[in-house]
């Protein structure tokens, strides 16, 4: 293990060159990403950059470009680096369009340069950029920004086979885009859960969320350039954002000694990162239990994604280095011995968290800080991520959301088709349907018009009524007779066969068992301790009847014929035990549920009539039936 003071890198870096000379240790495959655009907008030619190459936006085959009129201006400079030397100048709602491979998550980096001497004011041009359901940068200008050139690194989960990006001008002015990089991220390296902190609880849903890199840093070691990192990422050095410089101690070791376990790949994080570490430093206080801490400035209207990476290298045993973390004054991690959970030294670990900003600020605190039960007062940190989660309106940069952007945007009209399509396909899917079901209908009336005619049973209450409907093949009038049960209100109409039931019409007693089962009803008629305070066999006949109705297989349910026999059979017992029992002692009066109607007198010469048919053999079956059930619909008939 190699210390050092503040700022002296030199062994640190001879030792990644020397690494990365000898090769990388371990057997972690370098990641393909499936998705790997790297645009340079406005450009004739391909660009090198920090060991990528971007190709021009006007080569590119699974690229789509939508502007209005779209200028393109080159700097003579050589100043910042050649990403920013070209730029595509856009006027009007102008938008990418990448066609995506693999679904999940996707870098999305964006490089901006106001490109002097290019015929517009771009110092002054508003910049918003969008995606289809994200806002991630509204209303930028270069005229309040303290820097000559930016970068941006978003996240989102990209749920489709394309993804869109939108450059938005304001004002009747111009935007302006330098390059683009759409890049697929490894799955597991952002997760969709975490920890919550005050109160310490798990936050689920992470991955339906877009995030904005705001800072990632490599502690007490240099800078870490994309070409060093497996998916591009920029690891900056930690110095600057030290609340107190003297605080911390640079330590690192070779990056070769990293050890991962199966838990952490390089994806994590480079080894170059768990091989440098800050530690407790010369603080120049009394007491000697003092934190690390660093500060960021943040936008304190938003949740931020929180991940601090831990690599024990500078224990000489385990279980010796104890501390705490703490995220904006709160305890994050209480007496942390990261022995515990890597078994071992020189192996990472990281721990993620989301928080808010600090309440009365925009600052953003991270501390680490020795632990009051550990035997060595020391605390350490590898590296650190924070990144901005999209709010409410699904922004990044304020509180518009895409469609206030978007108002007309071309990707809603899109998914507007395409369900319009949808519906309409379905309708004429249906409709084909419903023409061969009339069809086969038809048929089989022809076929069965000389068949029994078939019982319906209809839930209606009240008197015995004669139901009329036009013959579907002899457009005569065809007409159904129905009986009342005195006992229960439940009605029975027969109907002729040539008029087939449409399905709106095929309701039976299961109606009413199922609205009393949801009451309890059928329970208590079931109930065998009901006996002797009401009359319960013709009602128990009625309910088992009822129950069996409401079978869950068709096969276990009654056939109609069963069904009339043994609705037949409650009258008789009903009949029979009325003429023993007091009038008020009806048995309906005792069970809630079943309205009382008066019953009109029935007329016993109502029969069924097969419209169309009369003077057939169809009469004298008609007759029988009426013969039959004539007892049904006069209790006096047997």
């Amino acid at each position: 293990m190699v210390s050092m003071k503040l700022g002296s890198w030199f062994p640190v870096v001879v030792a990644c060159v020397l690494f990365e000379f000898l090769g990388h240790s371990g057997s972690f495959a370098a990641f393909i990403p499936s998705d790997n655009y790297l645009v340079a907008c406005g450009s004739s030619q391909n660009v090198t950059f920090q060991g990528k190459t971007y190709v021009p936006d006007s080569w590119h085959s699974s690229l789509t470009l939508k502007t209005g009129t779209p200028a393109v201006a080159k700097s003579n400079s050589s100043f910042p680096s050649p990403i920013y030397q070209s730029v595509r100048i856009l006027s009007g709602i102008s938008s990418y369009k990448f066609d995506i491979k693999q679904e999940g998550r996707h870098w999305i980096r964006l490089y901006f340069y106001p490109v002097p001497n290019s015929g517009q004011n771009l110092m002054s041009a508003s910049i918003t950029v969008a995606t289809d359901d994200f806002v991630l940068l509204n209303n930028f200008t270069f005229k309040n920004y303290n820097g000559a050139y930016m970068f941006r690194e978003y996240s989102v989960n990209v749920t489709s086979d394309t993804l869109t990006l939108f450059f938005i001008p304001s004002n009747n002015s111009v935007t302006f885009i330098n390059a683009i990089e759409v890049v697929s991220i490894p799955d597991g390296v952002l997760p969709d859960q975490a920890i919550t902190i005050n109160p310490s609880t798990p936050i689920s849903g992470l991955s339906g969320l877009a995030f904005e890199t705001v800072f990632r840093l490599n502690a007490g070691g240099p800078l870490i350039t994309a070409e060093n990192d497996t998916l591009g990422r920029i690891w900056e050095n930690d110095a600057k954002y030290l609340h107190v410089n003297s605080s911390a101690l640079n330590v690192s070791v070779n990056p070769a000694s990293i050890r991962y376990p199966p838990s952490v790949t390089t994806e994590i994080a480079p080894n170059w990162v768990y091989a440098s570490a800050d530690v407790m430093g010369d603080a120049n206080v009394a007491n000697m239990n003092f934190n690390i801490t660093w500060v960021f400035s943040v936008n304190r209207n938003f949740r931020y994604f929180v991940r601090v990476h831990f690599c024990d290298i500078v224990s000489k045993a385990l279980n010796n280095l104890v501390f705490n973390l703490y995220i904006n004054d709160d305890n994050a991690i209480e007496s942390l011995d990261l022995s515990s959970f890597t078994g071992a030294l020189n192996v990472p670990y990281y721990r993620d968290f989301v928080s808010n900003a600090s309440v009365d600020s925009d600052n953003f605190t991270v501390s680490v800080g020795p632990d009051s039960t550990s035997d060595m007062a020391n605390a350490t940190m590898n590296g650190l991520e924070i990144f901005k989660i999209s709010n409410e309106v699904k922004s990044l940069d304020g509180l518009s959301p895409v469609e206030s952007l978007l108002p007309r945007s071309s990707s809603k009209k899109n998914k507007t088709g395409i369900i319009i399509g949808s519906i309409v396909g379905a309708v004429v899917a249906f409709g084909l349907i419903g023409v061969c079901y009339c069809c086969l209908a038809a048929h089989r009336s022809k076929t069965n018009t000389h068949q029994a005619h078939p019982w319906l049973p209809l839930p209606l209450y009240g008197n015995s009524q004669t139901m009329t409907k036009m013959s579907t093949t002899s457009q005569k009038s065809g007409t159904a007779s129905c009986i009342s049960l005195a006992s229960t209100n439940l009605v029975l109409c027969t109907r002729p066969a040539l008029n087939p039931v449409l399905p709106r019409e095929q309701v039976n007693i299961a109606e009413w068992a199922m609205a009393w089962q949801k009451k309890g009803m059928l329970d208590q008629i079931m109930d065998s301790n009901l006996a002797g305070k009401v009359n319960p066999a013709s009602l128990k006949k009625f309910g088992e009847t009822a129950e069996k109705c409401l079978a869950e297989h068709g096969v276990d349910r009654p056939s109609m014929g069963d069904v009339l026999w043994n609705l037949e059979y409650a009258l008789q017992l009903e009949e029979t035990s009325s003429a023993l029992m007091e009038p008020e002692d009806n048995s309906t009066n005792h069970i809630p549920g079943i309205p009382l109607t008066p019953l009109e007198p029935f007329d016993n010469s109502v029969s069924i009539i097969d419209g169309g048919n009369s003077g057939t053999d169809d009469d004298a079956a008609d007759a029988a039936t009426s013969a039959v059930f004539s007892q049904l619909v006069n209790p006096r008939g047997r």
